[in-house]
């Protein structure tokens, strides 16, 4: 994974073969792919995303699958399918699917947590069975995407680092907000889709742009 100091980057929302070659370029590591399944931008079929996994392995890249809104054995049996090595979930399952997921497969787990779906007693409860956090300031819904500010999100992302999880801020961060962002929540890697496409694929002067943000003399 791209390390600039002590920020990782993340970029997620793939849909093709020429950003993971870009993003390749730049060693950066850990590329998310969105299955249909969920609601919002850049969704691929379980299809294009076992192609886009099997690329990404090639081109020794981490590929992260985000899923939801199905039952737990649909996304265990999807998972091995796919053959992939981390999943980041919804979060709308019960601790006993979380147990599940992490019993019936070799996968690391994250969860995908937004101002609405927020539940600090559940995520105690499933920490232990989870790799990481992952903290979306955006609420996606069927028809329209509601976005959520850093300040409205603070409370709950700094009751989440008190978990010492590994957090990764997501939803709305590109060039004009990633310091922001950053010196806000000290997140320990910043995710970022549409703030680094152009015509759906990532851009690569957006993305040299977003990586001299994240030298940390900048920043710090």
């Amino acid at each position: 994974m791209f390390n600039y100091g002590n920020i990782q980057l993340k970029v997620c929302g793939i849909t093709d073969q020429k950003s993971l070659e870009v993003i390749q370029k730049y060693s950066v590591r850990t590329v998310g792919l969105v299955s249909n399944y969920l609601y919002g931008p850049n969704t691929l079929s379980t299809e294009e995303i076992q192609n886009l996994t099997i690329a990404s392995y090639n081109l020794k890249l981490n590929p992260i699958l985000l899923i939801g809104n199905i039952h737990m054995p649909k996304i265990i049996d999807i998972i091995k399918q796919l053959e992939i090595k981390e999943v980041c979930v919804s979060n709308q399952y019960k601790i006993e699917d979380i147990e599940l997921l992490n019993n019936s497969t070799n996968s690391k787990i994250s969860i995908s947590i937004n101002y609405e779906n927020f539940d600090y007693n559940f995520f105690e409860q499933i920490r232990n069975n989870v790799s990481s956090f992952y903290y979306d300031l955006n609420i996606y819904r069927k028809d329209v995407i509601e976005k959520k500010s850093l300040m409205e999100c603070e409370s709950q992302i700094n009751q989440l680092k008190s978990f010492a999880k590994p957090l990764y801020l997501g939803g709305g961060i590109n060039i004009s907000n990633v310091k922001e962002a950053i010196k806000t929540i000290s997140p320990h890697g910043i995710d970022i889709s549409t703030g680094l496409k152009k015509s759906n694929s990532v851009d690569e002067e957006k993305l040299k742009k977003i990586l001299d943000n994240l030298g940390f003399d900048e920043i710090s």
